[in-house]
């Protein structure tokens, strides 16, 4: 029996207008009614992560930066896995060879970047990318306006916060508009010049850079283990490479309709789009014990 429902939130829990849509809050709330844990595990920091949660009441457990950090219900922040400083130098060492490639820090104090037009851009880029229906314009739209919830700290150069003892380096995110052609290059001499990291990514156009400690089926499986919950008894739904990690471990690790080649692989079973209430649809099927393959 299924005792633990994880979600991810970009491109599977959020619809193409980035909100959570009647009938997933619903199904959400029903499953807690009825005893089941419920756990969001995003890339997003925890504000940007809370803000579409709180249109509907949403209140539960938060896994942030891709397994960096843990919040309860409260907004409790009960760990951080950081990268060390020598190795953010040495990641960002390399980025720097390559051009075209928007670097953003994402910390124990926020959200860092050097370029506001850039970040704007880099959200709008993976929002369209993650919702094919919405246009780039719409996208540039909704990255605007929620510019203020995101936390973004705009600095004249990163390396200030490197330098500053007091923050946390959760994650590193590199973007770039030419997608695989830039960032498979950049991920393997990543992946050979420097050891014990978990590289990711939410889109095709961006790689995610975590300690390799910090990942959201790590993350989901300790969370469990509190709570004696074995894997067995979790349902995980997402739809990207960062999601995979969390997707094989669970028994019933889901895709949703518009997950990338590699999430569908990775999972064992199947739901509907984002953007057709897929998470409704496989809290649903848990409640009504009625999960299948396809």
């Amino acid at each position: 029996m299924i005792k633990l429902i994880a979600s991810d939130m970009d491109g599977t829990l959020l619809n193409d207008h980035i909100d959570v849509s009647l009938s997933n809050a619903q199904a959400i709330k029903l499953a807690q009614a009825k005893g089941l844990h419920f756990l969001i595990a995003t890339g997003r920091d925890y504000p940007l992560a809370t803000h579409p949660l709180k249109d509907h009441n949403i209140e539960c457990p938060i896994i942030t930066l891709n397994g960096a950090q843990l919040f309860d219900k409260e907004g409790k922040n009960l760990y951080n896995k950081g990268l060390e400083k020598n190795v953010v130098k040495k990641i960002r060492s390399i980025i720097s060879q390559y051009s075209d490639v928007h670097e953003e820090l994402m910390t124990s104090d926020g959200i860092y970047s050097s370029n506001r037009e850039e970040r704007l851009k880099t959200v709008a880029s993976m929002l369209a990318d993650l919702n094919p229906d919405l246009t780039f314009e719409d996208a540039m739209e909704s990255a605007t306006a929620h510019v203020e919830e995101m936390n973004v700290k705009f600095v004249d150069s990163l390396d200030s916060v490197v330098e500053d003892n007091h923050i946390v380096i959760l994650k590193v995110s590199a973007h770039s508009e030419e997608g695989p052609a830039i960032l498979k290059p950049l991920k393997e001499q990543l992946a050979n010049e420097v050891p014990k990291l978990a590289i990711t990514a939410s889109s095709k156009k961006n790689i995610e850079i975590n300690h390799e400690s910090a990942q959201k089926g790590i993350a989901i499986a300790q969370y469990a283990k509190k709570l004696g919950i074995k894997a067995e008894e979790v349902m995980t739904i997402g739809d990207n490479i960062n999601d995979l990690s969390m997707l094989t471990w669970a028994k019933y690790g889901t895709a949703v309709a518009n997950a990338v080649p590699e999430a569908k692989e990775a999972a064992s079973y199947s739901t509907s789009s984002n953007s057709q209430n897929g998470v409704a649809e496989a809290i649903s099927r848990v409640l009504n014990g009625k999960i299948y393959k396809d």
